[in-house]
C-alpha cells in the first residue's frame, strides 16, 4: 500500500470500504478478535483521508464502538474472507456532478449506475441488501464565522432574484444550497462567513446488480465474467446519440 504514512489515498479508501477485518492487535478502543468494517471517511487536506473503524461492542452487539483508522493501524488487522454481501463506496466526481444534489435529482430521474473497478466480484453484491454510499469532495460544509441560518439571512438580504431563486428551492442535500449560487456570490459568502466544504459521504443507494457492456461483435458475455456474476446487456442508439459507450467496462447500479 502506497501512502504518505498517516492518511489514505481516495483510490484506497473506496477499496477498504467494501472489507471486513478482525483486529490483531489493540489501538484506539478496538481489542483483539473484534471484527469490524471502515464506517466513515474524513478528508485531511487536499488528497489525504483518514478512515473510521467500527465494530460491535462485545457486551451489546447493538451498539458500536468507533476509532481513527491510519495506514499504521491498517498493520493491526486481518481482512475477514467471507462470501457476505458488501456495501461500495462510490465518489462521485465534481466534472460530472457539481455538487450532491445535482447527483441526487439525477438519481431520482433515471436511477444509479456508475463504472466499477474490473476484478471486483459481483456475486458478492445481493439485490436489495448491498449499497452504494456516496462520496463527494464537497459533501461536508463547515461554517467558520456565525451559522448556517445567518448565511441564509444575508443571502436573502440581498434581493438577488437569482438568489432568491434558489433560496425558495427544496433541497435533500442542504450544502448543495450554497454550491448552486452563482460563483461570484457563492464566493463572497464563503469568504464572508469563512465557508469550506470537504470530502464526506452524502447518502446511499440499493444495488440490483453487475452488468456488462457487449461490444458489438460479442454475443455473449465472457465466461469469467459471468462466473463473477456480471449480467451482460446490448447498448443501443436513439436518434443517432450513444446513450452508453460500447466499452470492455463492468458498471454496478
Amino acid at each position: 500500500m502506497k501512502t504518505n504514512g498517516k492518511l489514505f489515498s481516495l483510490r484506497e479508501v473506496e477499496d477498504l470500504m467494501a472489507r471486513r477485518y478482525e483486529v490483531i492487535r489493540r489501538f484506539g478502543s478496538m481489542c483483539v478478535g473484534d471484527v469490524g468494517s471502515v464506517v466513515d471517511v474524513r478528508q485531511h487536506g487536499e488528497d489525504g483521508y483518514l478512515l473510521l473503524f467500527g465494530a460491535p461492542k462485545r457486551e451489546d452487539v447493538s451498539t458500536y464502538k468507533i476509532t481513527p483508522l491510519t495506514p499504521r493501524e491498517m498493520l493491526y488487522l486481518r481482512l475477514v474472507e467471507v462470501k457476505e454481501p458488501v456495501d461500495v463506496l462510490v465518489t462521485c466526481g465534481e466534472e460530472f456532478w457539481s455538487s450532491p444534489e445535482v447527483l441526487i435529482q439525477e438519481i431520482e430521474q433515471m436511477g444509479f449506475s456508475h463504472r466499477i473497478p474490473n476484478n471486483f466480484d459481483a456475486t458478492r453484491i445481493k439485490r436489495g441488501i448491498s449499497r452504494a454510499f456516496l462520496g463527494h469532495n464537497r459533501a461536508v460544509m463547515r461554517v467558520g464565522k456565525g451559522n448556517y441560518e445567518t448565511v441564509l439571512a444575508y443571502l436573502a438580504g440581498l434581493q438577488d432574484p437569482g438568489v432568491e431563486a434558489i433560496l425558495r428551492r427544496t433541497y435533500t442535500h442542504e450544502p448543495s444550497r450554497i454550491l448552486d449560487l452563482a460563483s461570484t456570490v457563492r464566493n463572497k459568502v464563503c469568504r464572508k462567513f469563512r465557508i469550506s466544504f470537504e470530502y464526506g459521504i452524502f447518502g446511499y443507494v440499493y444495488l440490483t446488480g453487475c452488468s456488462y457492456y457487449l461490444k458489438l461483435n460479442e454475443e455473449e458475455i465472457p465466461p469469467e465474467l459471468g462466473e463473477r456474476g456480471y449480467q451482460g446487456v446490448r447498448v443501443t442508439r436513439i436518434q443517432e446519440k450513444i446513450v452508453m459507450q460500447q466499452e470492455d467496462d463492468e458498471e454496478a447500479g
